[in-house]
């Protein structure tokens, strides 16, 4: 072993060296000095906060806010290691209520930057600190009004390489842009504004939590398709601004998830989300939802993780299943249904997004009266009661249309237009034209009746093992008088092993599903026969591409519209609608 690789006797780091070694763990980044600068504003009860950034906060960083303030005596040592007016005992970490509290934010800010603070207490005179590099170079009275003004330049100077792993300013003025708006977030109360390069790029006034998000996000959200829903429960309060149905997107980046006022990285919440979503979205697409969790402290750990971006939990099972009963009992009131939009004259609100972009081009829409008229008469021409025909020569996929009763109101007729790419059936009522997706339909009748059936049981011939570990199989315990009534039966072998023995007899063979599910606990236990139900319809219904003759189209019509909730088990709307209206509208845009 060469000379160089032999270790030299143990000896203690210079405060100089251990200083900026501890400031790497707590600031890497430029949003890292915002995050803790911003944590100490809120703690100390501001109501207004100014954030200023140049070239991407690695030139200054500037944080104004109007909070308590800080006296001569604590300016003198804020900046050293540990120091914190927020904990003094051991206990006091079991009943955190603050963002900050381990003393190390100002500390590993001074060791790696120029740090200059102004601070006013209320009828007090204010005074100014100026440190580099952890040392101290001046304290004197100064100028300023109540609250406290802090500037953190240059930084990374005296560490040359950290410096060198800073991206470039752009980058950078993301990064704190993005921490900002976590910061402001679950502080709707509190007036936050954001300044890039002497630029304002952002303000947030004081408001509710719903129009702080929509105010945040201007170019993503409508007010009207977010919804605020909670849940109080002994040890947790749930609050959740939910997006519409209408309202996914194709990744998780709006599924935020806040626990005492903090974001922080736990997927577990995240899953709980899509879970109870996952009725009401088509598959690869992920709902809007900002989840703000208020529990007991003395249930979490924050003091796991230099940023406190992970949490450890007691109770993370439990507000795991709050979280989808609390979605699912929400989104419950958005089934939609043929006669719902037919008696309100006006779209299922899925397609509202849709109706919406038509109306915002309205001034768009020339078409003459006269020219809207005749199209109207002509319409109404071959859409009779008496005699119900349709230039069929245009279409040469479809069959010969077919007029049916209408089971959701007797004064309208049904037209049977035909079958479109083996895919859709196209059905008109009035003025208003349907394309029923004949997968998703027969998918939503059959699991309908399925949960209709009754549960008769079978005892499987070989039981099917597996395990648990404590937290969840406590909760298994208490749910095991509603596992019988489903008709699955359970046998603990002891030590955490259990075994299925009987189960109904629609789920022979998914024994494995069965027991994911028990294993997951990812949800309700009515979630369970959802699952079980969905498996078997989607892979009985009629598949796309299956040609399907007119008297089963037509039964199968007939069974969609009298759907309380047109959505497969899925998520996939069973049919899209669109007006004469909105068709007019949308053809002049083309």
């Amino acid at each position: 072993m060469s000379k160089n690789n032999i270790p030299g006797r143990i000896k203690l780091l210079r405060d100089s060296v251990a200083l900026r070694i501890a400031a790497g763990e707590v600031i890497d980044r430029p949003f890292s000095v915002v995050r803790e600068l911003l944590d100490n504003s809120i703690d100390a009860g501001s109501t207004n906060i100014d954030l200023y950034i140049d070239e991407g906060g690695i030139a200054n960083i500037r944080i104004v806010d109007n909070g308590h303030g800080m006296s001569r005596e604590d300016l003198e040592i804020c900046y050293l290691p540990y120091s914190t007016s927020k904990i003094d005992t051991m206990e006091d970490l079991d009943q955190l209520s603050t963002l900050g509290f381990r003393g190390e934010a100002l500390s590993s800010i001074a060791a790696c930057s120029k740090l200059e603070i102004t601070s006013k207490v209320k009828n007090k005179h204010p005074n100014n600190i100026i440190i580099h590099s952890s040392k101290c170079l001046s304290i004197s009275e100064s100028g300023g009004t109540d609250g406290t003004v802090i500037d953190v330049s240059d930084l990374f100077y005296s560490i040359p390489a950290r410096k060198k792993f800073l991206k470039r300013a752009s980058a950078e003025t993301t990064g704190c842009k993005k921490l900002f708006l976590e910061k402001a977030l679950p502080f709707p109360e509190i007036s936050f504004k954001f300044f890039s390069d002497k630029k304002l790029k952002m303000f947030l006034p004081a408001s509710s939590l719903k129009d702080r998000i929509v105010t945040a996000y201007p170019d993503v959200f409508s007010k009207k398709l977010l919804h605020g829903i909670s849940s109080n429960f002994k040890d947790y309060k749930i609050k959740i601004i939910a997006g519409d149905p209408a309202l996914h997107r194709t990744d998780r980046r709006y599924i935020q998830i806040f626990l005492n006022k903090r974001k922080i990285n736990e997927f577990a919440f995240v899953q709980a989300v899509e879970y109870g979503y996952s009725e009401f979205l088509p598959g690869g697409n992920y709902p809007v939802a900002f989840l703000f969790i208020d529990v007991d402290p003395s249930l979490v750990d924050f003091n796991i993780h230099p940023a406190k971006k992970e949490v450890r939990f007691r109770n993370l099972q439990e507000i795991h299943r709050s979280i989808v009963d609390t979605i699912k009992s929400f989104l419950s009131t958005f089934e939609y249904n043929y006669t719902k939009s037919i008696s309100n004259n006006e779209p299922s609100r899925d397609f509202t997004g849709f109706t919406e972009m038509l109306k915002e081009k309205d001034t768009v829409y020339q078409h003459s009266t006269v020219e809207r008229e005749g199209t109207r008469e002509l319409y109404k021409s071959i859409n009779t009661v008496n005699k119900t025909y349709f230039p069929v020569d245009k279409f040469k996929t479809l069959n010969e249309p077919t007029v049916v009763s209408n089971p959701g109101n007797s004064n309208n007729k049904i037209i049977y237009m035909g079958q479109l790419f083996n895919l859709f059936l196209l059905t008109a009522i009035d003025d208003i034209f349907y394309f029923i997706d004949q997968h998703a339909a027969h998918e939503k009748i059959l699991f309908n009746e399925f949960k209709s059936k009754n549960r008769k049981t079978q005892e499987l011939l070989i039981p099917y093992l597996f395990e648990l570990n404590d937290e969840k199989e406590k909760l298994f315990i208490t749910d095991l008088k509603e596992y019988n009534y489903l008709g699955f039966s359970f046998e603990s072998l002891g030590n955490n092993n259990w075994q299925l023995l009987e189960v109904p007899v629609y789920s022979i063979g998914k024994e494995e599903i069965i027991v994911n599910f028990v294993q997951s606990q990812k949800g309700r236990l009515a979630d369970l026969e959802t699952e079980l139900y969905a498996n078997m319809a989607c892979k009985s219904a009629i598949k796309d591409g299956d040609i399907i003759d007119n008297i089963t189209a037509i039964e199968l019509i007939e069974k969609t519209l009298n759907l309380q909730n047109a959505r497969c088990p899925h998520g996939r709307p069973v049919w899209f609608q669109v007006s004469v209206e909105e068709l007019f509208h949308f053809l002049v845009r083309l």
